[in-house]
C-alpha cells in the first residue's frame, strides 16, 4: 500500500508546528482538509498520530516514527530532482549540539562541503545536552552531537574525538579561588578537580549561563573556569594553569539508522570525522 505525498505533507506540517491552524496556513489549505487527510493517515495506517490532552497537541511514538520516514524521503527526492539538473549536493543538514562545540567546530568542519556545494542548507541548534535527545527524537534534527552516548538500539553514534578541558584564569589573576560553571547542575568543574586529585570541599562557585559568558568572565577577571583547549588558541589574555592535567570528554556524533543514507548524508559524515579531529584531541574509547 503506497502512502499518499498529500497526507504525509499534512502529517508533517501538523507535527512541526502541533497546531492544525498554523499547519493549514502553511499548506495554504483550510483547517478541515487538513484534518481530514490526518484523519485518512491514521486510517490508512491504523495507528493514532496525535493525541489532544491538556498540555496541547502531541505526537505519538509511532508518529514520531513517521516523521523520520518523511524527512528521509523529503531528502532523498530532493536529492534525486537536484542531481537530475546537476552535479551538486542539495538538501539540509539538520544538526544539534551543545554550546562549546558548534562553533568552534562543527561550523568550521561543514564550510568545506557548504564550499564545495553552494545549494546546501544548514539549521542548526545548540541547546542543553539533556535536550538533544528529544530533539533527535522527535525529529527536528538529523544530527545530534553530544557528550553523552544515545541508549537507543536504532541511533548509530560516531566518536569525532575528545574535547581537552583545561583549568584557565585571567593572566596575572590575583582574585580569590572563584570557579565559573554554566549553572548549579554544572558538574565539569567538580569532575576535574577530581581528576586533577584535589580536595572538592567548599568550592565557590558563579554562574554564566554558557560556554562564551565562561570564557568571558575568565578574561573580565571574575574567577577561573574549566575551558576546551579549542576555544584559546592565540588568546594571549589568558593562561593555562597545569596544562599537564586535562580532563578529556568523548564528543558524539549521532543519527538515525537507516536502510539507506543519501549522497548528503554521507558526505556530511566525512565532513564531520575527517575534519573535527582539527579541533578536538584523539578520539579515546
Amino acid at each position: 500500500m503506497g502512502i499518499s505525498s498529500l497526507q504525509l505533507d499534512a502529517f508533517l506540517a501538523v507535527a512541526q508546528t502541533l497546531n492544525f491552524t498554523k499547519a493549514a496556513e502553511q499548506l495554504f489549505i483550510t483547517q478541515s482538509a487538513l484534518s481530514q487527510r490526518v484523519m485518512n493517515l491514521e486510517k490508512d495506517l491504523e495507528t493514532t498520530l496525535f493525541i489532544r490532552d491538556k498540555a496541547g497537541l502531541r505526537l505519538t511514538e509511532k508518529a514520531h516514527d513517521l516523521v523520520r520516514y518523511c524527512r528521509c524521503k523529503n531528502s532523498l527526492e530532493e536529492e534525486f530532482i537536484s542531481g537530475l539538473k546537476s552535479s551538486e549536493l542539495a538538501g539540509t543538514v539538520r544538526i544539534g549540539g551543545f554550546s562549546s562545540v558548534m562553533q568552534s567546530v562543527i561550523l568550521p568542519s561543514l564550510s568545506p562541503l557548504f564550499e564545495t556545494h553552494s545549494k546546501l542548507k544548514l539549521q542548526m541548534i545548540v541547546d542543553e545536552m539533556d535536550n538533544l535527545p528529544h530533539l533527535l527524537h522527535r525529529g527536528e534534527i538529523d544530527y545530534m552531537v553530544s557528550t553523552q552516548t544515545e541508549a537507543r538500539q536504532d541511533v548509530e553514534r560516531i566518536l569525532l574525538g575528545a574535547e581537552q578541558n583545561v583549568l584557565v584564569q585571567k593572566k596575572k589573576y590575583k582574585g580569590p579561588e572563584v570557579f565559573l560553571d554554566h549553572d548549579e547542575n554544572d558538574k565539569i568543574t567538580f569532575e576535574y578537580l577530581k581528576h586533577s586529585g584535589r580536595r572538592l570541599k567548599n568550592i565557590e562557585r558563579r554562574y554564566m549561563d554558557n560556554v562564551y559568558g565562561l570564557l568571558e568572565g575568565v578574561r573580565q577577571g571574575f574567577g577561573k573556569a574549566v575551558l576546551p583547549k579549542h576555544l584559546l588558541p592565540e588568546d594571549k589574555s589568558l593562561e593555562i594553569l597545569q596544562p599537564q592535567i586535562v580532563l578529556n570528554i568523548p564528543v558524539y556524533l549521532c543519527f538515525y539508522s537507516q536502510p539507506y543514507y543519501s549522497k548528503l548524508h554521507l558526505k556530511t559524515l566525512e565532513a564531520l570525522t575527517q575534519n573535527a579531529k582539527n579541533y578536538l584531541g584523539p578520539a579515546i574509547t
